[in-house]
């Protein structure tokens, strides 16, 4: 288990371990460090594609020197989303060890980069780079290590620290599922930042109460953001939160009476707002009234998102109106708002098959493959079985043979078991 990291551990750890020729106890050796490429983009073509965790450490750590990489978010976040997924933890705290070192403001005896190495000490004083560094050590949940983060930019004065810092520090506790005590977190953080609280990190707050399932605890902070008034006032976000919660539970009378006072109220409706109405309609199966909605917003210059029209779809496909499934899908399709993803043409072909309308369910299978997207393999199981049942083992044959040519490295496995159930 990692443990909190103090400004001063944080930017030595990476020296003792140099010295000491072991990065960290618990793994195996570090892996070779290849040479450099000769610029960025060969270096970034080079990471992109690696997929084994030790060798993209490798890659990373070794092409680092590159000012430009650190401006480079994608990069970043690719990379770092990889390792986390593949639960290496140990290679994401040494690469944020190492850039944290390089970055950091250094003594005029302080001789890093002194063979040949840029100065990256410049990032320092972005506050926004340090909240980078937060988010990924959060993403891999290093949370000690994310908040020895702010303690390093507060101890070297990096850089001026704004609410942005505080918000950073709650949704690293928000991501991580650390939901205790984030009020008190919210209050402790800003009295040592000397930062003031705004509606924004007071919305985060609420956000996790509702996470937690404790709505009492949000109507109360809700009521304390209203008598404070101010820069703390809550707004359309804030009531958003707090009917997701009452959504998530079906308690669609709250639901409804929150609705009715934040329109009493005077705030706009956001798109969020129009979004869980939706919901709250298809939930209840009043799919004809949540498809209105999304004709109200285009009609308001709105720009509904994808997942309204999924879930309009979807709540008429399990009603099996496919007829108006199809419609939103084509309005969704004609309105060049949002693009279609493959989730609505899912959801009619389960369903399609669930109400025994295979035909239908084949030509949007024949549809999507089109597009070259693979359908879930219980999608596809429920088609191929509906097919069999039918005698038609030929189409069944061609729907196994077109998704095998979409599968790729681990899928083919899973695809394997999945076809030999369909071949007994």
């Amino acid at each position: 288990m990692s443990t909190a990291l103090t400004p001063a551990s944080l930017l030595s750890r990476r020296r003792q371990l140099l010295l000491s020729g072991n990065f960290f106890s618990t793994s195996t050796a570090a892996p070779a460090i290849s040479t450099p490429f000769p610029s960025f983009r060969a270096a970034k073509s080079a990471i992109l594609a690696e997929r084994d965790p030790d060798a993209l450490f490798s890659l990373f750590s070794s092409n680092s020197v590159f000012p430009t990489f650190l401006h480079h978010r994608r990069l970043f976040d690719i990379s770092f989303t990889r390792l986390s997924l593949a639960k290496r933890g140990d290679l994401v705290e040494r690469l944020l060890l190492d850039i944290v070192n390089d970055v950091a403001p250094r003594k005029p005896s302080d001789t890093r980069g002194a063979i040949g190495s840029p100065d990256l000490t410049r990032f320092a004083k972005l506050e926004g780079f340090w909240i980078r560094i937060m988010m990924l050590y959060a993403k891999a949940g290093l949370v000690d290590q994310a908040m020895g983060v702010v303690n390093l930019v507060k101890e070297k004065n990096c850089c001026p620290v704004t609410e942005k810092v505080l918000c950073a520090v709650l949704s690293v506790h928000l991501q991580n599922d650390k939901l205790e005590d984030l009020g008190n977190l919210l209050n402790t953080t800003s009295r040592n930042l000397s930062v003031t609280p705004t509606v924004l990190s007071h919305n985060l707050v609420l956000k996790g109460l509702v996470k937690k399932g404790d709505l009492d605890a949000a109507k109360h902070w809700v009521k304390d953001m209203k008598s404070k008034g101010g820069n703390e006032m809550p707004n359309m976000n804030s009531y958003c939160h707090l009917m997701d919660g009452h959504l998530k539970i079906g308690d669609f009378a709250s639901f409804d009476q929150l609705l009715k006072e934040v329109t009493e109220m005077g705030l706009v409706w956001s798109v969020t707002t129009y979004h869980l109405k939706v919901v709250r309609l298809c939930n209840n199966k009043e799919c004809v009234r949540a498809n209105n909605v999304l004709i109200e917003m285009l009609e308001k210059g709105i720009k509904p998102s994808s997942a309204s029209y999924n879930i309009v779809i979807d709540g008429f496909a399990r009603l099996g109106d496919f007829e108006s499934a199809k419609k939103v899908l084509e309005r969704m399709e004609s309105d060049c708002y949002t693009r279609p993803c493959s989730a609505a043409y899912f959801s009619l072909i389960r369903n399609m098959v669930r109400k025994g309308e295979i035909d239908s369910a084949l030509e949007v299978f024949k549809q999507i493959a089109k597009r070259k997207w693979v359908p879930p393999s219980v999608v596809v199981k429920g088609l191929v079985d509906g097919l069999v049942e039918r005698t038609r083992a030929e189409e069944a044959k061609e729907v196994i043979e077109t998704t095998k040519k979409r599968l790729k490295g681990k899928a083919m496995g899973s695809w394997g078991k999945i076809e030999t159930l369909l071949q007994s």
